[in-house]
């Protein structure tokens, strides 16, 4: 990945139209009125997601940040109008506060400290507001851990998380923590996601299986630590 965009401006610009079909199954399946809603979207792009929150679901405000500069100047150019704030940062800008809903997609996999990454959205989020994290990179997605292992090096990234410790990271960072399989309907069959060496029934059961859509709520009161019980 370089700072200016992910891939490249072309590259990017046809990555974030293969995920519109992602797109429509996060929001079939979440489960807040998204409208009047002040919402951030974590590795943002160029900020496709939040043009379509701002344009069909009538948030009033959208925020995204995301590292590649590039891919930043776009968002802002194609924001147009709409009550839209992008910023080139790699986490949270400071003064960005009381969300009431944050989206990521396969940002989690790319974490080198997930404790951080989850202690900073706590603070983001308003007391009830949620995290949702589409995550289909991880230990038990035999296709990402192929994936993963081709690209550990060049993409530097983390070892691959198992979901279980993805969630207990969140529950000691004061989340309550829940997770759905996307309901996905059709999967594009063709272009340059299916030419890369998986069968077609590959992607569909890492689509329908695999990649999870994870729902973080903010709770105000501390968390006890997974496995231990209250004093009743």
């Amino acid at each position: 990945m370089s700072q200016t965009y992910w891939q490249d401006a072309a590259a990017d610009e046809a990555m974030q139209d293969d995920h519109a079909f992602i797109w429509r199954a996060m929001l079939d399946a979440i489960d807040i009125d998204l409208a009047g809603k002040r919402v951030l979207d974590a590795g943002c792009n160029k900020g496709g997601f939040l043009r379509l929150l701002a344009d069909r679901f009538g948030i009033v405000e959208g925020f995204g940040y995301d590292p590649a500069s590039g891919a930043i100047e776009d968002a802002r150019r194609l924001a147009g109008q709409r009550p839209l704030r992008f910023e080139v940062m790699d986490t949270v800008p400071v003064g960005w506060r009381d969300f009431d809903a944050v989206f990521s997609h396969e940002v989690l996999y790319l974490l080198h400290d997930l404790p951080a990454h989850a202690r900073v959205m706590a603070d983001a989020l308003a007391p009830g507001g949620v995290y949702y994290a589409v995550m289909g990179v991880h230990a038990a997605s035999p296709l990402m851990a192929e994936w993963h292992r081709a690209n550990l090096e060049e993409l530097q990234l983390p070892e691959l998380y198992d979901i279980d410790s993805v969630v207990a990271v969140f529950h000691a960072a004061g989340f309550g923590a829940a997770a759905a399989r996307l309901p996905v309907r059709f999967v594009p069959a063709t272009g340059d996601r299916h030419s890369r060496g998986a069968r077609l029934l590959d992607w569909l059961d890492y689509y329908s299986d695999q990649k999870l859509l994870l729902r973080f709520s903010r709770r105000a009161e501390p968390v006890a630590p997974m496995g231990t019980r209250s004093p009743t």
